[in-house]
C-alpha cells in the first residue's frame, strides 16, 4: 500500500514526541536510508517506542539517534523538518544499514546474556514481592511477640493477601516481560493469567491427582487422570505454574517475535484487532503443550537426578544441591523438591534434602546483600540491600535479593554459593537434617528439633552451619562487590 504525505507526518511526529519534542532536538539531518536525530537530552529519548513504529530499526550511535526509514527517507526527513523546526540540512552521502544487522552472538553470549534478561524480566515487579515479604515478617513478629494469635481471623487474612505476589508471579512477571521484549503490556498480562486460570488449575489438579496425609495410617492416594485436558487431541501436561517465571518469560519472548510478524502483514486498520487474535490463536497450543509443561518436565527430571546424587555422594550432594539451590528457585522448581525429601526421608528419618539447603541458600543471600547495603554508596541499592538481606532471613522470602542483588550484580552470588556450598559439605557430614515441614527463616529453626525426643543436635548443627556460611559470604562479598561495576550495569538497565 503506497504511504500518502499524511502517513510521512503522523510518522514524523511521533519521532518528534519520543525524540523528547522540538525543545530537545539540537540537530536533525539524514543520509541514504536514516533519519539521524541529536537530542539535547540523550535520556528523554525512548528508542524502545520509537522502533514500534513503522519504521526499519532504529539505535542509538554515541549521542545521536539514528531510525532507518528506507527508500522514503526523503518524505519522511521533510515531514520531520516541518514537525520540528529544524534546520534543513543536506543528505549524508553514506549507508550505514549493515550495522543495523543483528549479528551473530556465540554460545557464550547466549548463554551470558539469560540470566541479566530474567533478572530485567523480574526487577520491574520487585516492589510487589517485597512488599509481601515483608507483610509476611510482620505478622510473624506479631505472632511471636503474642500480640495476635496465630489462628485469629486478622492473621489469616494477612497471610493469604502476603502471598498474593507469589502466587500470581506469572501475571506480574508477564507485564514486565511484555515490556522487556517489546510486546503489548495486556498480551503478557493474558499469558501469565492463562496459566492461572481457576479451570485450567483445576484440570492440573485432577491431572496430578493428590496424596492426602492419615495420621495413624497410610496417605490416602487419589489417582491423577494423567493430564490437564486436551487441545487438538494432544494431551495437556498437568503441572504447577504459579510461583513459576520461566513459563511465562519464555511465552512472552516468542510472542514478541509474533507481535513484530504479525503487524507487518496486517494493515493498521485491523492490526488491533488480529494481531492479538493470531498471537493467542499460536501462544495457546505452543504454550501449554511445549514451553510450559518444559519447566514442570525439567522438574522431574531434576528429581530423579537428585534422588541419585542423595544415594551415591553422599556429603558431597547436600553441596550441588545447596549452590544450585538459586537457580532453582529462579525456575520455581523448589515446590516440587519434596518428592526428593519424601523419597529420601524414609532412610534417613529426616529432611536431608530440601530444608537444610533452603535454610542455607536463604541465610548466605541474605549476608549477601546485607554486605552489599553495606559497602554500596548508592542509596537506592542500600535501601534494597537491606529490605532483601531481612526479607531473607526473617520471612525466608529471597525472591527480592535474588533479583534485586546477587543475580544482577553477580559477585554477591558467587560469594553466597562459595559460602553456602561450605556450609552445606559440614552439614552433609553432620548428616542435617529437619523434621516438619516450613518455609526456611529464623522463627522456623525449630523444625531441626527431633519431636520423638526432643533432640536439639540437628538445631545446634543447623545454626551452626548458617553461622558459617553467613561468615564466609558477608566477608566475600564485600572483598569481590564492588560499586563502580554496579553503577555500570545498572546504567546499562
Amino acid at each position: 500500500m503506497k504511504k500518502t504525505e499524511k502517513d510521512f507526518e503522523q510518522l514524523a511526529s511521533s519521532i518528534v514526541e519520543l525524540v523528547g519534542g522540538k525543545d530537545n532536538i539540537a540537530h536533525a539531518g539524514h543520509c541514504m536510508t536514516r533519519l539521524r536525530v541529536t537530542p539535547k537530552d540523550v535520556g528523554q529519548v525512548k528508542l524502545d517506542e520509537i522502533k514500534k513504529l513503522d519504521v526499519a530499526g532504529a539505535q542509538m550511535i554515541g549521542d545521536q539517534v539514528q531510525i532507518i526509514i528506507g527508500k522514503d527517507i526523503e518524505d519522511v526527513y521533510d515531514a520531520f523538518v516541518k514537525a520540528s523546526g529544524v534546520e534543513r540540512t543536506a543528505a549524508i552521502d553514506e549507508n550505514l544499514d549493515t550495522d543495523l544487522v543483528p549479528k551473530k552472538k556465540s554460545a557464550k553470549e547466549i548463554f551470558g546474556s539469560i540470566l541479566p534478561t530474567i533478572v530485567a524480566c523480574v526487577f520491574p515487579i520487585l516492589p510487589a514481592l517485597i512488599a509481601c515479604g515483608m507483610m509476611q515478617a510482620f505478622i510473624m513478629i506479631l505472632v511471636n511477640l503474642h500480640i495476635l494469635a496465630a489462628d485469629s481471623p486478622t492473621v489469616a487474612t494477612f497471610t493469604w493477601v502476603s502471598n498474593v505476589a507469589f502466587y500470581f508471579l506469572p501475571v506480574l512477571v508477564g507485564a514486565a516481560s511484555a515490556k522487556k521484549f517489546n510486546v503489548k503490556m495486556a498480551m503478557g498480562i493474558l499469558m501469565g493469567c492463562i496459566l492461572l486460570a481457576p479451570e485450567f488449575v483445576a484440570l492440573c489438579e485432577a491431572g496430578m491427582g493428590a496424596t492426602i496425609p492419615n495420621p495413624g495410617g497410610p496417605p490416602t492416594v487419589i489417582p491423577g487422570t494423567g493430564n490437564a485436558g486436551f487441545l487438538f487431541g494432544f494431551p495437556i501436561y498437568p503441572a504447577t505454574y504459579s510461583n513459576t517465571i520461566l513459563p511465562v518469560i519464555l511465552c512472552v519472548w516468542i510472542m514478541g517475535y509474533l507481535e513484530k510478524f504479525f503487524n507487518r502483514i496486517f494493515p493498521k486498520s485491523v492490526r488491533i484487532v488480529l494481531t492479538p487474535l493470531f498471537e493467542m490463536l499460536v501462544m495457546v497450543p505452543l504454550g501449554l503443550l511445549v514451553i510450559a509443561p518444559l519447566g514442570a518436565r525439567l522438574s522431574v527430571l531434576l528429581i530423579g537426578i537428585l534422588i541419585f546424587l542423595f544415594r551415591t555422594l553422599g556429603p558431597f550432594a547436600p553441596v550441588i544441591l545447596t549452590v544450585l539451590m538459586p537457580f532453582i528457585v529462579l525456575t520455581g522448581m523448589h515446590f516440587n523438591l519434596m518428592a526428593v525429601a519424601m523419597a529420601l526421608a524414609s532412610v534417613a528419618q529426616k529432611n536431608i534434602v530440601t530444608h537444610p539447603a533452603l535454610f542455607l541458600m536463604n541465610f548466605t543471600q541474605g549476608a549477601a546483600c546485607l554486605a552489599v547495603a553495606l559497602k554500596t554508596k548508592n542509596a537506592e541499592r542500600k535501601a534494597l540491600g537491606f529490605s532483601s538481606a531481612f526479607s531473607d532471613m526473617v520471612p525466608g522470602i529471597s525472591e527480592p535479593g535474588l533479583y534485586g542483588i546477587t543475580l544482577k550484580y553477580k559477585t554477591p552470588m558467587i560469594a553466597a554459593m562459595i559460602g553456602s556450598g561450605i556450609a552445606a559439605f559440614i552439614g552433609g557430614l553432620l548428616n542435617l537434617g529437619s523434621y516438619a515441614g516450613g518455609p526456611p527463616n529464623l522463627f522456623t529453626l525449630a523444625l531441626f528439633i527431633n519431636p520423638a525426643n526432643g533432640d536439639m543436635t540437628d538445631l545446634r548443627n543447623a545454626i551452626l552451619c548458617i553461622i558459617i556460611g553467613v561468615v564466609i559470604t558477608f566477608v566475600l562479598t564485600f572483598v569481590l562487590y564492588k560499586d563502580e561495576k554496579a553503577d555500570q550495569l545498572d546504567a546499562k538497565g
